[in-house]
């Protein structure tokens, strides 16, 4: 043990903990001077001086409020990542954590654990992303072997490598939990929580559940968040703490009601500011005549925002900094998918992959648990931004022109963003404030046109249409996904006629569907073909139309949404249900 002075001391760079309560502090600094330092500071020497392992809190209550000018101290020999694990494993042992600062402390201390492996490491740019991959990954593993599916020999290697090391950290905990757990619960509060809320759930210390709703309040009203988290915010302000999580649902579903009243033409989340709007449509490959034609601005304007790139050039040095790409989306209100779009500046394909998390599948064989959340919006049918990416990375090149004619949530033209394509979308739901650079069309079954002109032909058309009948009500009365077997099927014949026509002879078409069968409540055996639409008929369709199909991938759904109730009455009434989907692609034939 050691006296060291306090003014070489060098705090922990490996420290995540953003709030310590002051009166928390000056009650420790009286005890200590009262009684001395129970338990010492772990420190190691750096560079001259000494930097702090474990005891942050003991050092601060000394240098703030004592006039101590040393501390008890145990040096040792360390490692940066032993000092990292050591860090985190006193953190976790704190009492009073908040639910952010847990699930922090969580993901780093399994990061320090394994981000000495290099294929762990590869995982993704951040701790929390990484931890989020590999735990993905684990569990799409673990279900595949509980539904007897086909596995990867990827998932086989990783499982092997590191199930093993994750349970032993999970099981070692302060208070021991499942991973399982931790992955399905936790990981996506952090994940999916904004900066400011986070903030806010350490400073006022916020359960799980608290957090979840602040993340909701924040996003229907950020006046209304700003009120009941910032102290001295005017006389109504609450104290955030003493609300449960249903009173803050109450005070999102008023803001939310408020402001249908009072902006029934705006979503609740605002418009995108035009400054923001015509950089994202730049990178999308839009004219500076378009935009100023979309965003209803004269073309000087939109030149000026965009050579200007205020919002690109803060974004840009924050990543440069070394920020995770969300907390610079955050920090500058930019969507998340045009800065990573920014973020990933000359990157390859590749490396994007590699720096989204998305593991590169090489077979026809691309199956995802779940969808990516930060890109599209939520939407009936949503998919996953991993699919549509692997789509560009094997049919497209950078820079070429996409074109997705039903883009329903935009998943499409966010993952042309953020792997570097031109795009083109329409929808007959198009909102200009929110998506600026999804069109509206409607594509009228009576009066088929095409909504590009003819030096525009796109280099892939990427067509996720609504599946027959599936949804229906879910999306607008007029669209396809309520007609009529017959004229479903009929409006892809016309569908894939129009592109043939309107494209260059070296384009490629995908479209993404699965088999639709009227196996609700019916035995596999008494199920009728009239009462289908197979895969096959969208082949057909594609061959009249005038394209022939080069690929069949298999994208399955999940299972997921056969719980165990469901599963059980299906396996008794020997009723097959569908989980099949597939990515179909094709060329135009050549005698076309």
């Amino acid at each position: 043990m050691e006296l060291i002075d306090i003014k070489k001391i060098d705090l922990s760079p490996f420290q995540h903990r953003r709030h310590m309560n002051a009166d928390k502090l000056r009650e420790l600094a009286s005890s200590i001077s009262h009684d001395g330092l129970i338990e010492p500071v772990v420190l190691r020497r750096r560079n001259g001086r000494f930097e702090l392992i474990c005891g942050e809190r003991r050092l601060r209550a000394v240098r703030e409020y004592t006039d101590m000018r040393t501390i008890l101290s145990r040096v040792i020999e360390a490692s940066d990542l032993e000092a990292r694990r050591m860090c985190a494993a006193e953190n976790l042992q704190r009492e009073n954590l908040s639910a952010i600062e847990t699930i922090e402390m969580i993901v780093d201390l399994i990061d320090a654990e394994l981000v000495g492996d290099d294929e762990y490491k590869l995982m993704g740019e951040s701790a929390a992303l990484r931890v989020k991959n590999l735990l993905s990954r684990l569990d799409s593993m673990r279900r595949s072997n509980n539904r007897g599916s086909y596995i990867s020999k990827e998932l086989v290697h990783l499982s092997r490598k590191f199930t093993g090391q994750v349970e032993n950290i999970f099981k070692n905990l302060p208070n021991p939990l499942k991973w399982q757990s931790f992955y399905r619960n936790d990981l996506s509060i952090l994940l999916e929580t904004s900066m400011e809320v986070q903030d806010a759930a350490v400073n006022h210390n916020l359960n799980r559940s608290q957090v979840k709703a602040l993340e909701g309040l924040k996003q229907a009203s950020h006046d209304e968040f700003k009120r009941i988290t910032v102290k001295g915010q005017g006389s109504s302000a609450a104290e955030i703490s003493g609300l449960s999580a249903s009173e803050i649902k109450d005070i999102t579903d008023k803001a939310v009601r408020k402001m249908k009243i009072e902006r029934p033409c705006c979503s609740v989340q605002g418009a995108l500011p035009k400054e923001i709007a015509a950089l994202k449509m730049k990178r999308l490959g839009f004219s500076k005549e378009k935009i100023a034609s979309l965003l209803s601005i004269n073309s000087k304007t939109v030149m000026s925002y965009i050579q200007k790139g205020k919002t690109a050039n803060r974004v840009r040095k924050a990543v440069n900094a070394g920020m995770p790409v969300s907390q610079a989306a955050m920090g500058n209100r930019c969507p998340l998918p045009l800065a990573w779009s920014i973020g990933l500046e000359g990157k390859d394909d590749m490396e994007r992959f590699r720096f989204l998390g998305w593991g590169l599948r090489t077979w026809d064989y691309w199956f995802y648990n779940d969808v990516d959340k930060r890109f599209g919006d939520d939407w009936p049918g949503r998919i996953p931004a991993q699919m549509i990416a692997h789509m560009l990375y094997y049919f497209t090149g950078q820079g070429e022109l996409v074109m997705d004619p039903m883009a329903g949530g935009g998943v499409v033209p966010d993952t042309c963003l953020v792997m570097n394509r031109r795009c083109v979308s329409f929808d007959m739901e198009g909102d200009a404030g929110i998506r600026p650079e999804i069109e509206r069309w409607y594509w009228d079954p009576d009066n088929m046109k095409w909504p590009l002109d003819m030096k525009t032909k796109p280099d892939f058309i990427l067509f996720d249409p609504p599946y027959f009948s599936k949804k229906a009500n879910e999306y607008h009365s007029d669209s396809i996904a309520g007609m009529s077997k017959k004229d479903y099927i009929r409006f892809f014949e016309l569908f894939f006629t129009l592109a043939c026509k309107n494209s260059k002879k070296e384009t490629i078409m995908a479209i993404i569907n699965a088999d639709w069968r009227d196996f609700q409540g019916r035995p596999a055996r008494e199920e009728t073909w009239e009462n289908s639409i197979l895969i096959d008929d969208y082949i057909s369709a594609m061959v009249k139309g005038g394209w022939k199909m080069t690929h069949m991938i298999q994208a399955p759904m999940s299972s997921e949404r056969f719980n165990a109730g469901v599963v059980s009455a299906m396996q008794k009434k020997r009723i097959l249900g569908v989980t099949c989907r597939y990515v179909l692609v094709a060329r135009k034939r050549a005698e076309v």
